[in-house]
């Protein structure tokens, strides 16, 4: 996987004007462009879709409003600041992204490639939006209030997002199945893994037993033996009678979609199991 993180003023611009106020300042401002250019303002709302199919090649037929806002001082500082955020994601998935690869290429089994992640200002909570492919390239917008907090753990919320994205049509009517195996991948394993402590207690809470159920097979699925399977659950405090289950060699060679495939199709087994008990 490679991350592309841009500013793009186009992005930025459209979801300032038409995501919620950020501060008393940009509503104001907006005001007065609505009022003063309504025509242009609400034709503009419908450019969202050609933006974002090429947002570095992108030419608007009306440049009205963004050259309105481009120039204006507010704009600048928030340009400024988007700019400092998105180099702390940059420089973030710079140190990581060795290990984060090495770590997704045994967790996936399959490749993901360049994706452009088009960041805009935090404050405006754009999490994971995804959006049509460019011509080259798949692209996410994003922009996560709680980003600064811990920007190791932004990387892999962003990540999160990719491989959802990835899999959006994989399997839909099986969605609840979907979310707790990303979740396991990576939002417990690659994040267990960056970080150095098991983190599998944590998620979802609306997937926790659901995600249970699956743990089993998703160490398998890892490539571990009965003994290193053993470990693990003391490790992440997951506890579950191995001997109940029958164990899946092959799980070890398949890849995150074919272990979703199984886990569909073996989901009344699977599921049945109902004495697990967390620590």
């Amino acid at each position: 996987m490679n991350l592309n993180f841009v500013l793009n003023d186009y992005v930025l611009i459209w979801n300032l004007l038409f995501n919620a106020s950020i501060s008393s300042n940009i509503q104001s401002f907006k005001q007065k462009l609505w009022k003063n250019y309504r025509h242009s303002y609400n034709d503009l709302y419908k450019e969202e879709e050609h933006i974002l199919k090429d947002p570095k090649n992108y030419i608007p037929d009306d440049d009205t409003i963004f050259d309105m806002v481009k120039n204006s001082d507010i704009y600048q500082e928030i340009r400024s600041e988007t700019e400092k955020y998105r180099l702390e994601l940059l420089h973030t998935w710079d140190s990581l992204k060795k290990d984060l690869n090495k770590n997704l290429k045994e967790i996936l089994k399959f490749d993901i490639k360049l994706y452009h992640v088009l960041v805009v200002d935090k404050k405006l909570d754009v999490i994971g939006m995804t959006i049509p492919k460019s011509r080259r390239v798949n692209t996410i917008t994003w922009g996560n209030k709680s980003d600064s907090n811990n920007y190791t753990l932004a990387v892999i919320n962003i990540i999160n997002h990719i491989v959802r994205k990835e899999l959006v049509t994989y399997q839909s009517e099986y969605k609840d199945i979907v979310d707790a195996i990303i979740e396991l991948a990576i939002d417990n394993e690659l994040t267990s893994r960056t970080l150095k402590r098991s983190v599998y207690l944590s998620g979802d809470s609306s997937l926790k037993y659901l995600k249970r159920q699956l743990y089993p097979y998703f160490l398998m699925y890892l490539g571990y033996s009965k003994e290193e399977i053993l470990n693990r659950m003391l490790e992440d405090k997951i506890i579950f009678e191995l001997d109940k289950y029958t164990f899946e060699r092959q799980l070890a060679t398949v890849d995150l979609k074919t272990f979703i495939d199984f886990c569909i199709k073996n989901q009344k087994h699977i599921l049945k199991i109902k004495e697990l008990e967390i620590i």
